[in-house]
């Protein structure tokens, strides 16, 4: 097409600012002056919220949530370019000078932004870029505008009064409607269950409501199950969906969780979310370690290190002559439940037991890594290769809380060389790190990955050199200066 040098009258715009019939015109007589945005401008092109931009589920499937209007007889409608809600891009169409969406995509981005399906209005600003479509078969680019839309959510059920079970491939469950698994009431609308899985594999299981609880009644049952939107998601947070949902027409489906281990189930009804995490338990050793030996006030002390996926260890040097026993958090000072060796004696690996177990022991009376799997209840134990650690004469706490100055020494366990602990309130949010010898030749943090990420219930976040940031409250500190293994544990 050739160019036309025009007076720029409206009209002359109208007639210049176009390119050959079916694209946006861009190669303007003079650039420099008069941009495509201005052109669109000079039509005074506006951004109106729509008739509904103010949606409350159930909408119709095609919300009108942006009105265009423009001036000129020679405008004859607009083509969307792009449409986005709080900055992310959304399908979108314009009918009639409305630029309309799909209800049920502006709720599930409402759901993904705030990570909620709360019946509460979520307001968004909406930025919308189209061209001017001209009576001439031409078309203008270069209208932007911002406006906003609200949506709010479909009704969420009550929370069930009777609470919330589980059932599923759980160790004491594996789908018996005589064995549900109770979740227990934090008393804000969530509702958390400790579990151990059964399989390597996939764990199948779901969520049901207590008021339709039944030992033998599975049309009951199913009445009151939730679940997630894809048969077999293996996600650790995810989207609640339950019996009827308006939303989730599919059917309540089945999550997985991957792999074998003791895990922690959050159900929170307020946002109908449920999420996922590997919970790392606590065990305590009582034996010839403790100081006095063998006494359960001592337990609290020697802790073991959390290895990640249900495994724990324990490294210094041991008596060899029937060393310890151990318990789980909750059961410490109940020998009926401590955990032992079925034969007791200093087997390199053995199988362990809690019911009328013995104490077992090291091979030699050496520096050895006593490793506990929980998966499958078994120990091993593994020979240092260096038998004369680095020695030191202090390990302390230091961090933002006391100005990194004026370090928090840990004691030395007496009966387990290498291992320090201590008991400190930390008043204030922030970072802190162990060292040795009150200088920096030698101390622990965590690794880059977990820098910044709050200690909260997690006992064991790696071994590194970056600062662990930890919540203002009470805690048991925990260190191997051997295997660099640190735990902080919440005092509860």
């Amino acid at each position: 097409m050739m160019k036309k040098h025009l007076a720029y009258s409206i009209v002359a715009v109208a007639s210049l600012a176009l390119a050959a019939c079916n694209g946006d015109y861009d190669d303007w007589a003079s650039p420099q002056s008069y941009d495509p945005e201005g052109a669109a401008a000079a039509y005074g092109v506006t951004f109106a919220n729509g008739p509904e931009a103010n949606l409350t589920m159930p909408a119709s499937s095609s919300a009108k949530i942006v009105s265009l209007a423009a001036n000129g007889e020679n405008v004859a409608g607009f083509t969307l370019k792009s449409l986005t809600v709080n900055g992310e891009a959304v399908e979108a169409e314009i009918e009639d000078n409305f630029i309309t969406v799909d209800a049920n995509t502006l709720l599930k981005k409402a759901e993904t932004i705030y990570q909620s399906r709360a019946a509460q209005p979520r307001t968004f600003e909406v930025v919308s870029n189209v061209s001017v479509n001209l009576t001439t078969g031409d078309a203008v680019t270069g209208a932007t505008g911002t406006t906003s839309v609200t949506i709010t959510p479909y009704a969420t059920p009550a929370i069930d009064a009777k609470g919330y079970y589980l059932l599923g491939n759980f160790a004491g469950n594996d789908w018996s409607l005589a064995t549900p698994i109770w979740m227990n009431s934090n008393g804000d609308g969530t509702f958390t269950a400790t579990v151990n899985t059964t399989s390597e594999g996939d764990n199948w299981y779901k969520f049901y409501c207590g008021s339709f609880y039944s030992d033998s009644d599975w049309d009951t049952v199913n009445a009151g199950q939730m679940g997630c939107e894809n048969n077999g998601d293996n996600s650790l947070q995810n989207f609640l969906v339950y019996t009827g949902d308006p939303e989730y027409t599919g059917g309540v489906q089945t999550p997985v969780i991957s792999g074998q281990g003791t895990f922690e189930i959050t159900l929170d009804m307020n946002n109908l979310t449920y999420n996922v995490k590997r919970a790392e338990a606590q065990y305590y050793i009582v034996g010839n370690l403790t100081n006095p030996t063998w006494s359960p006030d001592a337990a609290w002390r020697v802790m073991f290190y959390a290895e990640g996926g249900n495994i724990y260890s324990y490294t210094t040097t041991w008596p060899a002559a029937w060393d310890l026993k151990f318990w789980s958090a909750k059961d410490i000072g109940n020998w009926d439940v401590a955990w032992g060796a079925g034969d007791g004696d200093g087997s390199p690996s053995g199988n362990l037991t809690n019911e009328s177990s013995g104490a077992f022991q090291a091979p030699s009376k050496e520096y050895y890594t006593l490793t506990i799997n929980m998966n499958n209840q078994t120990y091993t134990w593994t020979r240092l290769d260096n038998q004369t650690p680095t020695e030191y004469t202090a390990v302390s706490l230091i961090g933002d809380f006391n100005g990194w100055g004026g370090d928090i020494d840990l004691e030395q366990e007496v009966n387990a060389p290498h291992n320090w602990y201590g008991r400190a309130t930390i008043p204030s949010d922030g970072g802190l790190k162990f060292r040795a010898n009150h200088d920096w030749a030698t101390s622990w943090g965590t690794s880059p990955d977990d820098e910044g990420k709050p200690v909260g219930d997690v006992y064991y976040l790696g071994i590194g050199e970056k600062n662990i940031t930890v919540p203002a409250g009470t805690y048991d500190f925990y260190l191997n200066d051997i295997t660099g293994r640190w735990s902080i544990c919440p005092v509860k």
